[in-house]
């Protein structure tokens, strides 16, 4: 009696009870196969020919009735047959047996058995009755298209089983209809170290399982596609270009599940073709008023369509409270108490509190503003990695200083650093998706991307810079790039700054958790460029006369700008207004500054009083209360904000469709 590899027990042992442990094909490695096909001891209907001879000396001789059920083997002693009863009663378990099974044997994978399934589900197909005899490719041909000849090789080659989840054919048993079949392939020898004398094909219909499969993927995609689309309109369609700015941003959904190859050639797992996961990440760019930007990059923990839903909630939250122009500080601590008063993680229906909600939701955020007037940069940091400086010299910073926790985690009093943001710099924002890799250091990674920022401004768009960035266009289509507000071309140097960076940290096909990436240059202008960005300011000292002071100051530096006649007479009228407010309802210092941009007009006035004006309706009696409604009316857009001491009032003037 012969038995498979790996076999336990002595000569006596049988495996019709066993169930061969099979291992999925995706795996990376092989598990050797075990009491796969053993103790069958027949011979295969090569051999029956033989037997067919010898069937008249079996009648005349008792003794010969007993037929030989074994695999011959090469080499080596016969071991004794397996009893007559025992013999027969295999052959018609696997006859009978529902599924297809079949044995092959030699180098052309000749079929030396194949049972009655086997015959009724490829014999149609084939267009033959007598399957046995012949050469695999030939009686099946689907198979061997399929890659079944590759698999078979890898079998006897390597001595291990080898399964296919889901292999589709196109047709199937007596009616010939399609189907999908789960393949197994294991060794088959002789005894324990001996060579593999064949294999052992084993193939159970799995179509409808597949169908009721293909059903839920395809209700998780569309589940899943919701998610995604949800998040895409959270996020901003289009990203506001400052003045003084240049912005580049992008999102990258994490991918989807593995998909199931419908061959059967080995290989790796390749990632699902358009599948994405949404998660909580996200990032905006906020225009402030008189020149100011603020920048934001979050990260809600969890994915699917709760992380996008809370995330556009603390989205929108971070958009009100900065137009209320709240300090970086302030800001985040308003987000916290938002943060936890919104439906947290959502329990399963599996689990014991399926339905509920924890309270509050878990977010990492930083919030940056940057004013050009100081060139300086003010920000603060809950629980999220540090955003990168890199200076014009090339020397890249972290920007550490201002941290604390999570949103979420409860009250906690966040504090804000300021740091100078000379023009020729770049900053970069990211959530931990870009730089997290499972069984990388993640020092390592930080590291990795420092040094990538610090090199990456200094290749010219044109040029294919280091070897890293050679696949740019492959790495960013395959993990399906979507770039909020940048246009497709990435000639500018600030596009050039964030695909490097996107290459240059090499994101697996299949990472795991989606990215965010916001890149900012502030530029410096140079030639006729440099003469559309100007800037004054003037201290005025005194009593109400300061009014006549600034429409002085206002008037002669406005028309040495060329900004027009009708533009000047304009903004020096909303000086007037704006000084004799400070001057009637603050107190000193106060302080005119002006500013043009390439697109518009800048008037700011500061004073030591920390009130706040707002806009009113005057009635006909009354002798003031109209100095902010004339400006409101003359200005394309007006606003206030709180200074560390006093407060500072602005408007804005468009000078018209400027080519940029």
């Amino acid at each position: 009696m012969r038995r498979a590899r790996g076999e336990r027990g002595g000569p006596e042992s049988s495996s019709l009870g066993r169930t061969s442990p099979l291992v999925s094909w995706k795996s990376d490695t092989s598990t050797p196969a075990r009491d796969g096909f053993t103790d069958l001891g027949y011979h295969g209907e090569r051999d029956r020919g033989a037997a067919r001879h010898a069937e008249g000396a079996r009648e005349a001789d008792p003794d010969l009735r007993a037929p030989e059920w074994r695999l011959p083997g090469p080499r080596g002693p016969r071991v004794e047959s397996a009893p007559p009863r025992s013999a027969a009663a295999l052959h018609a378990v696997f006859d009978a047996a529902p599924g297809a099974v079949a044995v092959v044997a030699g180098p052309q994978y000749v079929l030396d058995y194949a049972n009655t399934a086997f015959r009724n589900g490829f014999g149609a197909m084939a267009g033959v009755v007598a399957l046995p005899g012949l050469p695999l490719a030939e009686a099946v041909p689907v198979l061997a298209r399929l890659g079944l000849l590759d698999a078979l090789a890898l079998v006897q080659a390597s001595g291990t089983v080898f399964t296919a989840p889901e292999v589709r054919v196109p047709e199937y048993g007596p009616t010939g209809r399609p189907a999908v079949l789960r393949v197994t392939c294991s060794p088959v020898l002789a005894s324990a170290g001996e060579p593999i004398e064949g294999v052992l094909l084993q193939f159970v219909d799995t179509t409808d399982q597949a169908a009721e499969l293909r059903r839920l993927q395809g209700a998780e995609r569309r589940h899943r596609n919701a998610a995604v689309a949800l998040q895409r309109a959270l996020l901003p369609q289009r990203l506001s270009q400052p003045d003084d700015l240049r912005i580049a941003g992008c999102y990258l959904p994490a991918s989807g599940e593995a998909d199931l190859s419908e061959t059967l050639r080995p290989g790796p797992v390749r990632p699902a073709g358009g599948e994405l996961q949404v998660g909580g990440d996200w990032y905006d760019v906020i225009p402030l008023g008189a020149g100011r930007t603020a920048f934001v990059m979050g990260d809600v923990m969890g994915r699917g369509v709760h992380a996008a839903a809370i995330m556009g909630q603390l989205r929108a939250a971070v958009r009100a409270y900065a137009a209320a122009n709240l300090p970086p500080g302030e800001l985040l601590l308003h987000l916290d108490r938002h943060a936890a008063e919104l439906e947290g993680v959502a329990y399963t229906a599996g689990s014991a509190r399926a339905g509920l909600c924890d309270l509050g939701a878990l977010a990492s955020c930083v919030y940056a503003v940057y004013d050009p007037d100081d060139n300086a940069l003010t920000y603060a940091a809950a629980g999220h990695p540090a955003p990168l400086l890199r200076r014009p010299d090339g020397v890249v910073i972290d920007l550490d200083a201002a941290t604390g926790p999570p949103l979420g985690t409860g009250e906690w009093t966040w504090q804000e650093a300021s740091v100078s943001v000379p023009p020729d710099s770049y900053l970069a924002l990211y959530t931990d998706g870009l730089v997290e890799r499972r069984g990388v250091d993640i020092d390592e990674q930080f590291a990795r991307l420092r040094e990538i920022f610090g090199y990456a401004p200094l290749v010219e768009p044109d040029e294919p810079g280091p070897a890293e960035f050679a696949d740019l266009e492959a790495s960013s289509t395959g993990n399906g790039v979507t770039v909020g507000g940048v246009s497709p071309r990435r000639g500018g140097p600030v596009d050039h700054v964030r695909d490097a960076l996107l290459t240059g940290m090499q994101l697996p096909l299949d990472h795991q958790d989606d990215v965010a990436l916001l890149v900012v240059q502030v530029p410096q202008w140079r030639g006729e460029r440099a003469e559309l960005f100007r800037s004054a300011a003037v201290d005025l000292v005194g009593g109400t006369e300061i009014a006549a002071h600034a429409r002085a100051f206002a008037s002669g530096v406005l028309r040495s700008w060329h900004l027009g006649e009708d533009l000047c007479d304009t903004g020096v009228l909303a000086v007037s207004e704006l000084v004799a407010n400070a001057a009637i309802h603050g107190r000193a210092p106060v302080r005119l500054r002006l500013r043009r941009t390439d697109r518009r007009l800048i008037v700011d006035v500061s004073d030591g009083d920390d009130h706040l004006p707002r806009r009113r309706l005057a009635e006909e009696t009354d002798e003031d209360g109209r100095g902010i409604g004339i400006v409101a009316a003359l200005a394309a857009s007006w606003g206030s904000r709180q200074l560390p001491e006093g407060k500072s009032v602005w408007c804005e003037f468009v000078l018209g469709a400027v080519r940029r």
